[in-house]
């Protein structure tokens, strides 16, 4: 059997019990890495579209002969994020890959109107959570030799919006944090590039989601929502999936800082009628 592209490499995925988390950890344990799935709980969202709802994601993994565990992380928390990642390398050893698809949303407001509360969660997932996993990731990452063949020490994947690219309205406090994650991506890529370590970013569009079936399922913010984008259908986990995975595989080692947007053409402008 052909050695896969990620044999032997270990992957921590915050956000990898359902959607775009628990597709990427499936992914990335088809390319042959060991699985760390870090999520508020380890059942999958009822709400979500996969098809093997019941099962867990590390269940998946292990049942089709790959390595993985279970860790219970809330990002927002910095201390079960160190209690996580000193698990892992405890574990397998050594980290190779962190993706990092956490998210936290909150229904459509004015900006007049978004509570102290509202913003200080979503600086705890988005902005100080992702800092803090990064940091982590990095830190054990500069302990590693470069692998001459994958091209890298480590490599990071976060996942923003395309709420952080294009301005939306009611979403300031989503979009503005979602945004400081590109700009980590960028500068944390400048500090870093030197240490053979690359940091890439994806902004998704509407994908079809459990996070985000409420607003699938009303008739009237669906309609909204497609007229921001040109292409004819809503994005797909493995439309995501896809583009995370380019950048954890040895032909995209040349590449960092990059924020990537997989949105059906949402960051162009408005389409017309």
């Amino acid at each position: 059997m052909a050695t896969r592209s990620l044999q032997d490499k270990v992957a921590l995925v915050i956000g990898a019990s359902s959607g775009m988390g628990r597709a990427t950890s499936l992914a990335l344990a088809n390319e042959g890495a060991k699985v760390v799935c870090c999520d508020l709980r380890a059942e999958a969202n009822p709400r979500g579209y996969e098809a093997d709802i019941e099962k867990t994601t590390s269940q998946l993994i292990v049942e089709r002969g790959g390595e993985s565990i279970f860790e219970q992380v809330d990002i927002s928390n910095t201390s079960q994020l160190e209690v996580a990642f000193g698990r892992a390398i405890s574990k397998f050893g050594r980290l190779d890959i962190l993706v990092n698809t956490s998210g936290y949303w909150a229904p459509f407001e004015e900006f007049v109107d978004e509570t102290d509360e509202v913003w200080a969660k979503m600086v705890g997932v988005h902005t100080i959570g992702s800092s803090k996993a990064m940091r982590l990731a990095i830190r054990q990452f500069l302990k590693q030799e470069v692998d001459p063949k994958w091209g890298s020490r480590g490599r990071i994947v976060s996942i923003s919006s395309a709420a952080a690219c294009t301005a939306l309205p009611k979403e300031v406090a989503y979009s503005a944090t979602k945004a400081s994650v590109n700009h980590m991506t960028r500068t944390a890529a400048m500090d870093h590039a030197k240490d053979w370590i690359n940091i890439n970013c994806i902004a998704p569009g509407v994908v079809a989601t459990g996070m985000a079936r409420g607003n699938i399922e009303d008739e009237a913010i669906l309609r909204q929502m497609k007229r921001s984008f040109p292409w004819p259908r809503l994005g797909t986990v493995d439309d995501i999936t896809a583009a995370v995975l380019f950048f954890c595989l040895p032909p995209s080692s040349w590449i960092t800082g990059q924020v990537l947007s997989v949105d059906g053409g949402m960051a162009l402008g408005i389409p017309s009628e």
